[in-house]
């Protein structure tokens, strides 16, 4: 999960069991869900599965996530067609 912005500047720190990377907060389940279970889980702390923005925010992920974790990225509204919960389209490169 990843605490959405305007909670996480209320407080200007991460709840307790959370990930501070640069102005953001991430909560690493372990909890087995499918996707849409875990991205409810993450709505119930007022966060959402994570969108992968930048290389560095995909390194923090890559050192943190120890087991198979779900992201905000999926091909649920058409087969074969990626995009993130917040609808931006999956991009390469």
């Amino acid at each position: 999960c990843s605490l959405l912005q305007g909670t996480l500047h209320e407080f200007k720190t991460c709840p307790t069991g959370w990930k501070m990377f640069r102005c953001s907060c991430y909560l690493f389940s372990t909890h087995t869900k499918t996707w849409e279970g875990s991205r409810q889980d993450c709505r119930d702390n007022d966060a959402d599965l994570v969108v992968v923005d930048s290389f560095e925010e995909q390194e923090f992920l890559t050192n943190n996530i120890k087991t198979d974790t779900w992201i905000g990225l999926s091909d649920r509204d058409n087969e074969g067609t990626w995009k993130w919960t917040d609808d931006t389209p999956l991009t390469r490169g």
